[in-house]
């Protein structure tokens, strides 16, 4: 095994006939190198059969941690305010119930990681993150946290990087990003924020939709190294979402908040690792198998 740095990888999961192969391809084409941990997040009681535990840990990994979460929505949204209840959006009408506000709770994890009841991702400092409905393909020829922890002036990478120039926005993605242009314009006004970057100082001077949707470059499946975490620019950012009920109201997913946080703060989008691009990673190759991610027990919670 080769010398490794305090890295982590964390998954988010609920689709229970995805994970042994999602684990298993990750172990095989790039973690047996290193023997990462690997904390596999969920809600309720999902991944509570010890047997299940048992099966995984001995034909993947003994590394391999299952912690339950908590999980509620913010005391100061109305339910009618929830996406669920927006039936005037048309995503919602084709199928958004409450039955999936899991979806909400999950974005909300992912938006709130660090330090978040019951884990212990803020004890590394480098944490991969990725879907249960994903794979790796072939050997990863380099170790994601080594590469980062080599750019000085990186905190943040990604395996997949969308340019809306080769993979145009969707009626899905305008149907998910409602307000949120509005709410980064607002919180770069609110804190007087130099623009860092073109596509925010024109986000900010024109609030154009259009040109939002036509211009926004989000990354997926991060890298980070996560002193990130514990800046002031991240808790303000942190702290202003929050306070919006955004995730809630709008199902905002935090692949794309991510990604405005590091055009706003920093000018660009994350390094692009083309994990996926070049064939070593498919995101969405198991969605086949077990295609939405079952909800949570308490949808009043």
């Amino acid at each position: 095994m080769e010398n490794k740095i305090n890295g982590c990888i964390n998954i988010l999961s609920s689709r229970h006939k995805c994970l042994p192969t999602c684990l298993k391809t990750m172990h095989e084409f790039w973690n047996k190198r290193y023997d990462y941990p690997v904390y596999v997040h969920y809600f309720d009681d999902i991944y509570d059969n010890e047997d299940y535990r048992s099966w995984l840990r001995s034909n993947v990994s003994e590394n391999i941690h299952f912690i339950s979460i908590p999980y509620s929505t913010p005391a100061f949204l109305d339910e009618k305010e929830l996406f669920y209840n927006r039936t005037n959006i048309p995503y919602v009408r084709s199928g958004f119930t409450v039955k999936r506000k899991g979806y909400l709770h999950m974005s909300n994890f992912y938006n709130n990681l660090y330090k978040y009841p019951e884990t212990k991702l803020h004890n590394h400092d480098y944490m991969l993150s990725v879907d249960d409905e994903s794979i790796f393909l072939k050997e990863v020829p380099y170790d994601f946290f080594e590469v980062l922890a080599g750019m000085e002036d990186e905190m943040a990478g990604a395996i997949k990087v969308t340019y809306p120039h080769i993979k145009k926005p969707h009626e899905g993605n305008f149907q998910t990003r409602i307000g949120m242009m509005d709410h980064v314009a607002d919180y770069v006004e609110k804190f007087n924020l130099e623009h860092k970057c073109e596509f925010i100082k024109n986000i900010v001077e024109k609030r154009d939709e259009k040109y939002f949707h036509k211009n926004f470059i989000f990354s997926d499946s991060y890298v980070f190294k996560m002193k990130l975490f514990e800046t002031e620019e991240w808790k303000q950012w942190n702290k202003f979402l929050n306070e919006s009920g955004g995730v809630y109201k709008f199902r905002w997913g935090d692949h794309e908040l991510n990604s405005l946080f590091y055009h706003v703060h920093y000018g660009r989008h994350v390094y692009d690792f083309k994990t996926v691009d070049e064939g070593y990673h498919n995101q969405s190759a198991l969605r086949g198998i077990q295609d939405l991610a079952p909800g949570v027990k308490d949808s009043k919670a």
